[in-house]
Order: structure tokens, then C-alpha cells, then sequence
């Protein structure tokens, strides 16, 4: 909501295959058979908010899209919005599972 579409989807990009029937689509056009998608726990941690801010948006694909003044606005919002993750010594802790599809080429592929 602070910036632009393009920025807000690049920020969403790594979460997008989060939903497993948005993920089973994309493998229901292919010809493979007998696909399957597993769910494995997971848990992500960072020593801080500003630390997981950083590694968001400075660390990879945002850093030459929102300049400082920016980033510091984002930290400001981010760490009322993103309060229901700080535990208790402020540190970052929240689930992140992963979807792993697999499936099988059809026999005659395998020929």
C-alpha cells in the first residue's frame, strides 16, 4: 500500500506459490501423471524486524527500487503491521512451508 504495483508484487513474488490449488493449475496443462504436491513444515527466523526488512527488500531485488527515505518509511509501517511475528526476545520467527510437486513423465516419454 506505500508504493507502487510493481514494487508491492516484487515484494510478494517469493509467496506466490504459497496456495496449493494455485500450484496444482499450474501442473494440471502438463502431461506428466500421478502429481502430488507435499507440504513440508518449515519455520523462518531473523534477529530482528530490521533484519528481515533488510533481507526483503535491500537484500535482493528491491534495492535499486526504493531508495532509503523509502525503506525507512516501509520499516515504520512494517513494524506495527508486522508485530504478530516478534517474539519475545525481538527476534523474527514465523512459518514459511514448503510445496514440493512431483509427478511422472508418461511411459511413452521414457521410451
Amino acid at each position: 500500500r506505500l508504493f507502487d504495483d510493481q514494487t508491492a508484487d516484487a515484494l510478494r513474488a517469493p509467496f506466490m506459490l504459497g496456495d496449493k490449488e494455485i500450484l496444482g493449475k499450474l501442473f494440471s496443462d502438463t502431461n506428466l501423471e500421478s502429481v502430488t504436491i507435499t507440504t513440508y513444515p518449515g519455520k523462518a527466523r531473523f534477529p530482528s524486524l530490521e533484519d528481515w526488512m533488510y533481507t526483503e527488500v535491500k537484500g535482493w531485488i528491491l534495492s535499486e527500487q526504493i531508495n532509503d527515505d523509502q525503506f525507512a518509511l516501509l520499516l515504520n509501517e512494517a513494524r506495527e503491521a508486522l508485530q504478530p511475528f516478534v517474539v519475545e526476545d525481538g527476534s523474527i520467527a514465523f512459518s514459511t512451508p514448503a510445496h514440493i510437486v512431483s509427478g511422472q513423465r508418461p511411459r511413452a516419454w521414457q521410451d
